[in-house]
């Protein structure tokens, strides 16, 4: 009897002693945390404790992570405590490119359809904001679905459209492909069989002649966009703000920003003055794009790459950085010429004698090809090595074409395009198709490789969709259109974590949970590791932490 209370006193004392090392190991410096997870499945990207219970923060980084009694030792009486109820933890999310900025520009005004199964949930979809908007107020949806995805397959005609809304401006965009107003947005766009279109654009015409709110063309946007609502300075600074809320809803808590088509140089002051403000919830790497030497040139002399702060740095020139270089789902290469490839080796050449960082648009092998015959030829003036050149897109990348992209020290970022372009890859490309994009054999070869979306327009911003992509190699209507070219779940995470955070020279400073790094995470609805494949994209974030600080709570 007595030996039986000896040795509970004895394991008493030696779980206190346990509890007190424990403890002080996690927390050396004694730190009251201001915020504290507990009852969770934390998922921390860390090889030395992959796997964790709680998580403590303080001063913006995680300052503990353990079990629930190491980590509940360190607080006080003014430290929040979250009980997650067993819930999946991820680190933040972070899309490697996306177009963030621009997107803000009509947030506002977008009834998104990144989900919609038919034409019927489209409907409902546009039904459904026109109630809950006053009459005359635009509805937009400008890309991020496309209708070959869709049950029916088509767009929704302008009858439909006139039935659900007849008193809102509505115009509908099938990624940068076709698009459809309303008769009420036809009125106010004023586009007639005499309109002088852009190039590449045309317009659908009625039996007897008249515009019928259908716009074909990769620049139709552009012709829509007239008839939209002015945005002044201040409202493009609040779209971007309501951008970053639904990013935060969507998982993301870093993204990397090159603004693209249709942002004006004047429009980089609206990501700016949210930074002045203090109002960001998504932290951005920032790159500028250019079209030729000159316009690259007065970028030359710029800081070097990851200047700037947790929030906002500007890491270089991208994605546009030689306009005669450009590419895209087109069948075949256009030609590239001998002068063009040497002004791409100009600008790299001058850029790497100041370090600056470059992201290159390059979709087709032709192009990386060109592309890196340019680099190499600037590698050998100056070392390229260290600066994290960049290809974006890649989804013809081969593994020769990696072989060469190792030696320069350059890394990968891939979208999941494919989501709703599968049927024009495959028209442009064969059956070449069914091993774009190989992000199976990208990630194998060790190379740096990031995930992302190319979103808003050009696929959905949500990466739980990007991470399904990447997973089960299927299109958004479920056909499976990479049968061998998959990663498991923890490589695709990792792609959207330690992965992307390369690219911003921040691999020690965020993508993972453990002591020290920024305290990013989000806690979801649905286990990320035991979830069925074909239910990964409708993993939803209950509670999204940037910093430390809460940015969205659905707990």
């Amino acid at each position: 009897m007595q030996s039986g209370k000896i040795k509970i006193i004895y394991l008493f004392l030696s779980s206190i002693i346990f509890l007190s090392v424990s403890c002080s190991q996690i927390n050396k410096s004694h730190v009251v945390p201001h915020l504290i997870v507990i009852n969770a499945k934390v998922v921390t990207l860390d090889s030395d404790r992959p796997f964790a219970q709680a998580i403590a923060m303080h001063d913006g980084k995680f300052l503990a992570v353990g079990n629930n009694a190491q980590i509940l030792a360190l607080g006080n009486s003014q430290t929040q405590i979250i009980d997650a109820q067993e819930r999946t933890i991820l680190p933040g999310l972070n899309d490697g490119h996306i177009h963030m900025v621009r997107a803000g520009f009509w947030w506002k005004y977008e009834a998104r359809l990144d989900e919609a199964h038919s034409i019927a949930e489209i409907l409902e979809i546009i039904s459904n904001r026109a109630q809950r908007t006053a009459a005359g107020t635009w509805i937009l949806t400008l890309g991020g679905w496309h209708y070959s995805q869709i049950k029916d397959r088509r767009m929704p005609t302008l009858k439909e459209l006139d039935t659900i809304a007849p008193n809102h401006p509505v115009y509908i965009q099938a990624l940068r492909e076709v698009g459809q107003m309303n008769t009420a947005a036809i009125r106010l766009s004023g586009i007639n069989q005499n309109t002088i279109l852009p190039a590449g654009v045309s317009i659908g015409k009625d039996s007897e002649g008249n515009f019928n709110g259908l716009i074909r063309g990769f620049a139709g946007q552009t012709l829509a966009e007239k008839s939209f609502p002015k945005q002044s300075f201040n409202d493009k600074v609040e779209g971007l703000r309501l951008v970053m809320q639904d990013f935060n809803a969507a998982g993301l808590t870093s993204v990397g920003e090159t603004f693209g088509i249709g942002v004006d140089e004047s429009d980089y002051q609206v990501l700016f003055e949210l930074w002045r403000r203090r109002q960001m919830t998504v932290r951005v790497g920032a790159h500028f794009p250019t079209m030729n030497y000159e316009q690259a040139k007065k970028w030359l002399d710029f800081p070097a790459p990851s200047f700037g702060d947790d929030m906002l740095l500007l890491n270089g020139l991208g994605e546009g950085v030689l306009s005669s270089m450009g590419d895209g789902y087109i069948p075949k290469q256009f030609p590239i010429s001998l002068e063009a490839k040497k002004e791409l080796q100009k600008i790299v050449a001058a850029g790497a004698k100041n370090q600056v960082n470059f992201q290159f648009h390059a979709t087709l092998e032709t192009t990386m090809n060109a592309m890196l015959d340019s680099i190499e030829g600037a590698n050998e003036l100056y070392r390229l090595e260290k600066l994290r050149l960049t290809f974006l897109h890649a989804e013809q990348i081969t593994p020769e074409i990696i072989t060469r992209m190792k030696k320069l020290g350059m890394g990968v970022q891939m979208q999941n395009r494919q989501t709703l372009g599968s049927d024009q890859m495959r028209m442009n490309w064969g059956n070449r198709d069914l091993e774009t994009a190989p992000v199976k054999t990208v990630f194998q070869s060790g190379i740096p490789f990031a995930g992302g979306t190319d979103g808003t327009t050009s696929a959905s911003y949500r990466p739980f969709i990007s991470l399904a992509w990447l997973v089960t190699g299927k299109n958004w209507r479920g056909d499976l259109v990479r049968p061998t070219e998959r990663l498991t779940r923890e490589q695709a995470l990792h792609l959207y974590t330690k992965g992307s955070a390369w690219f911003t020279w921040e691999e020690n400073r965020k993508g993972s949970i453990k002591p020290g790094m920024l305290a990013d995470f989000i806690v979801l609805n649905r286990d990320y590791l035991t979830v069925h494949e074909d239910d990964l994209h409708l993993i939803r974030p209950l509670l999204t932490v940037v910093g430390g600080k809460i940015v969205f709570n659905k707990l």
